[in-house]
């Protein structure tokens, strides 16, 4: 493991980053990058201070103690642990503000490292044939050794989606020359979270129609590799605002950003995969189930927070007994309620894969990540009903303190037992959440994380047995009569085969072994 100063350090190697325009020489340094880079140094540290070691770190296999990050989940319990590691970190960054610690995306990692062999031997290459197998262990084996923090790029450079053929025309990332000593590649990736603060990047695809063989690339790269450039948005941090004030913005802003490579040299031995447009439609996806288990998780935490807002908020106003406000608390608590119930639901109904690991039910992941989509918005606007003028009037710190103005505002603004200073705090919390800016692109973040609202839902149609001659037909078939349904079962199939995602059933075994299997309803958690 390795401490906060060492991973600020890590961050000084030449690598080239642009934030809002402006090329910023040292990342631990730059009023707009130093508050997120210190941020994620003291998140190195808590897994060194000995009062957090049952909770944030293991020994692995060799006898080393690890920062849990890295924990492959073998048993339920395992899943277990590494949730209570992750909800820790939630609650310890002020509840859950950072969408993508290390935590968050090393997972990105778990599925390649299960099962190694598909991403080597489905590699298809214009010259002569190269063994990358081994690849992803020794890269495995570097990142852990090393305690790397590193941002999946697995999304594209928009383009016109009204044709096929308009993606082999985009300038996203794609192989230019294969030569002797690796693949020589160009273009755009975009978009990856925390970029800037990342020591390698994982570069991927989540397969598109019209994809090509030389833009199928994953990989394992250094952020300061010659050639790359990174290119943040406008940083939202507010470094030299009071804390009382923004209580968010002032700790940092984690930048998601695009990257561009320029003739970029990615030698053999940090390829994982090159030339196979199909292996982008079947294992990718898997990679990020465990990304949105993480995610799941941190939607527990924001329910919660949410919930205790609201709890606070109306009884420092006297309006908690109201009858109506009562009940929009009860719908705020069923939302917490229900978001836990289907990350427990995950765990129950989780299933081995190829390679020994217990996997969370990426249905009920799916499922409860769509109902935190679809419901937040509703509970954020109950949350700012109950502040009512609260949420725009807030006074600052500075005017609090003032001698003349500040005893009048805490005689005006007092609540029930809550002085006025802290009820403020409360409205600020909620204000900096989901009214400023910083909130703003987080709230974003959820909605685009990975997969949109409607990709989730449509992964539910395709990996399961949810089909029209599947199991969950057989009860209504059974009371309709119907007996053969060899020909309702074509028709789906060609219905399938003709979509540009294919349903599981025309997907290799081996990537099949990676979702929840027929059955898992009834014996999985056993």
């Amino acid at each position: 493991m390795r401490t906060g100063a060492e991973y600020l350090e890590s961050l000084r190697d030449g690598r080239r980053v642009y934030v809002g325009g402006e090329l910023i020489e040292d990342v631990t340094t730059h009023p707009m990058t130093k508050g997120y880079a210190n941020a994620i140094a003291e998140y190195y540290d808590l897994h060194l201070d000995p009062k957090n070691q049952d909770i944030a770190t293991f020994v692995d296999e060799g006898g080393n103690r690890q920062s849990m990050h890295w924990f492959l989940p073998r048993s339920k319990a395992d899943v277990i642990k590494r949730r209570e590691y992750c909800d820790f970190l939630c609650r310890h960054f002020k509840g859950g503000i950072f969408t993508r610690p290390p935590a968050g995306m090393n997972v990105v990692m778990f599925t390649q490292v299960d099962d190694q062999k598909p991403w080597s031997d489905n590699s298809r290459f214009s010259g002569k044939q190269r063994d990358l197998s081994g690849n992803i262990q020794r890269q495995w084996e570097e990142v852990t050794t090393h305690d790397l923090a590193i941002s999946p790029m697995f999304l594209d450079v928009q383009f016109d989606r009204g044709r096929d053929d308009a993606m082999a025309e985009t300038p996203m990332l794609k192989i230019v020359e294969e030569r002797d000593d690796g693949i020589l590649v160009r273009g755009w990736k975009a978009i990856g979270t925390s970029v800037p603060f990342v020591n390698h990047l994982l570069i991927g695809n989540l397969w598109r129609p019209g994809q090509t063989s030389e833009q199928t690339v994953y990989a394992l790269v250094p952020i300061a590799t010659k050639g790359i450039s990174v290119v943040a948005r406008k940083s939202n941090a507010q470094p030299d605002a009071d804390p009382y004030d923004r209580p968010l913005a002032t700790i940092g802003d984690e930048l998601d950003a695009m990257v561009y490579f320029d003739d970029v040299l990615i030698p053999w031995d940090r390829v994982q995969h090159i030339g196979n447009p199909d292996h982008a439609k079947w294992y990718p996806q898997r990679q990020f189930d465990w990304v949105h288990l993480e995610t799941q998780i941190r939607h527990c935490v924001h329910a919660e927070l949410m919930v205790g807002l609201a709890l606070l908020l109306t009884q420092s106003l006297g309006t908690s007994t109201n009858p109506l406000v009562a009940a929009q608390l009860a719908e705020l608590i069923r939302f917490r309620e229900t978001c836990r119930a289907f990350m427990i639901a995950a765990e129950e109904t989780g299933f081995a894969t190829p390679g020994g690991l217990f996997k969370p039910n990426n249905i009920y992941i799916d499922f409860g990540r769509a109902y935190y989509l679809e419901n937040q918005a509703k509970m954020v606007n109950t949350l700012i009903d109950f502040c009512g003028r609260g949420v725009v009037i807030q006074p600052s710190k500075r005017e609090m303190d003032d001698p003349y103005i500040g005893p009048k505002l805490a005689e005006a603004l007092r609540g029930a037992e809550i002085s006025a200073y802290d009820r403020i705090k409360i409205f600020r919390q909620i204000s900096e959440r989901f009214l400023s800016e910083w909130g703003n692109r987080h709230e974003m973040f959820e909605k685009f994380n990975g997969t949109p609202l409607y990709l989730i839902n449509l992964l539910t149609m395709q990996r399961t047995e949810y089909q029209v001659d599947g199991p969950l037909t057989e009860l209504a078939r059974k009371v309709l009569g119907f007996g053969d349904t060899a020909e309702l079962g074509k028709r789906a199939q060609e219905a399938e085969q003709k979509s540009h995602y294919a349903s599981v059933r025309f997907q290799p075994e081996y990537a099949k072994a990676q979702d929840v299997q027929k059955g898992y309803m009834n014996d999985a958690a056993g």
